[in-house]
């Protein structure tokens, strides 16, 4: 299959109704599945069930966070909660749609934080679902100073296999700035607990945070390429209401960036991390209803990581055509079917900086379901 995009067509075509039904069902849909994880079931064949234990174990505020506020979880959960929690996440498959690998995951406080026994209750409650083979392993995220090799052996002992980090940023400035203190050094020294322990580690990062620009958040990127973990988050730094941040910003102290300068950082981001085959498997926040109700400021889109791969996928279609002696008024690129709206862009943002760059008139999408990387043919 051939799309064929020219100057002429766009300019008839732009304000039609008809895209504007499909690029808000497009939105609603992601935001659908999402917020239910079913993307990442039907993509990965993994069920992440999520356990929300705001605050809990946290050593201190951090400027911009207010997990309650972010998840819509007030309730302390407790090991009824847990199970409950569990039931509901698996009754929605039935045997032959049931994702291969299943885990529950302790989000949103610093797990290892926690008083002992209260570690114990909630793991507990996680094992009958493990030893009955309807759950497969526990991951937790946790803050670096709360990592100790006592620590990590405890939450081995009771099958956790993956533990998150939030480092956020690696700058000591930066980390000051939210009220969230912890050196470089403290990092390694958990990294290293973790990976001696052989479990799976996943480090978070948090790109303009006051104090933070475009070189201060790539050496952060640099760092944590160097401690080599399995996978990485993204979260951009969004304006949330009853944080310090949203103070800050009332004040004028504190300048949310603006949606196109992110994007921007988080592909050179991206960039770096797949050159080093490490995997990034969250770009933004979950678009849930809490989050968005208490979002005031900041660069959130409901497609983030889709602005951020097309963008990706731009600067391969540039790379290609600066290549060329001669620069054609009509080419083609033969595109992987599965990834024609990352090439095309946001709106046809693709194909319209193309036509501004190089001013061709025609520019042609050619789908090959076997294909696994971009050509030019012109």
């Amino acid at each position: 299959m051939i799309i064929n995009y020219s100057k002429r067509d766009d300019e008839r075509k732009r304000d039609t109704r008809l895209d504007e039904r499909n690029s808000l069902l497009c939105i609603f849909v992601t935001t659908f599945l999402i917020r239910f994880n079913l993307f990442s079931v039907k993509k990965r064949n993994q069920l992440i069930i999520p356990v929300f234990i705001p605050h809990e174990g946290c050593p201190y505020r951090c400027a911009f966070c207010n997990q309650s506020k972010i998840t819509g979880v007030n309730q302390q959960s407790d090991e009824i909660v847990v199970g409950q929690t569990i039931q509901s996440y698996l009754d929605v498959f039935d045997s032959e749609s049931l994702p291969e690998k299943r885990e529950v995951a302790f989000y949103g406080g610093s797990f290892t934080g926690l008083p002992e026994e209260r570690q114990k209750r909630l793991l507990h409650a996680v094992q009958p679902s493990i030893h009955s083979g309807e759950v497969h392993s526990i991951r937790v995220s946790t803050h670096s100073l709360l990592v100790s090799s006592n620590k990590i052996s405890l939450l081995k002992e009771n099958n956790v296999k993956t533990v998150e980090l939030g480092i956020q940023s690696t700058n000591d400035r930066v980390l000051q700035a939210v009220g969230r203190p912890c050196d470089f050094e403290t990092v390694k020294s958990a990294v290293d607990s973790i990976r001696k322990n052989g479990l799976r580690l996943g480090l978070q990062l948090m790109p303009g945070l006051p104090e933070d620009d475009e070189n201060i958040f790539m050496k952060s990127v640099q760092d944590v390429i160097g401690l080599t973990p399995d996978f990485v988050r993204i979260y951009p730094t969004l304006v949330i209401k009853n944080t310090e941040l949203y103070e800050m910003y009332k004040l004028e102290k504190y300048l949310p960036w603006k949606l196109n300068r992110m994007v921007r950082l988080v592909k050179d981001a991206l960039i770096a991390f797949q050159k080093e085959n490490i995997p990034v498997i969250r770009v933004g926040l979950h678009a849930d209803p809490s989050m968005l109700e208490n979002l005031v400021d900041g660069p959130y889109h409901p497609a983030f990581r889709y602005l951020v791969d097309s963008l990706i996928a731009r600067g391969k279609m540039f790379d290609l055509l600066d290549q060329l002696q001669k620069i054609p008024q009509t080419l083609t690129f033969k595109v992987p079917s599965r990834e024609v709206s990352l090439y095309l862009g946001h709106k046809k943002d693709n194909i319209h900086a193309i036509q501004n760059r190089y001013g061709i008139n025609n520019v042609l999408i050619q789908q090959i379901g076997d294909q696994e990387d971009l050509q030019l043919v012109a």
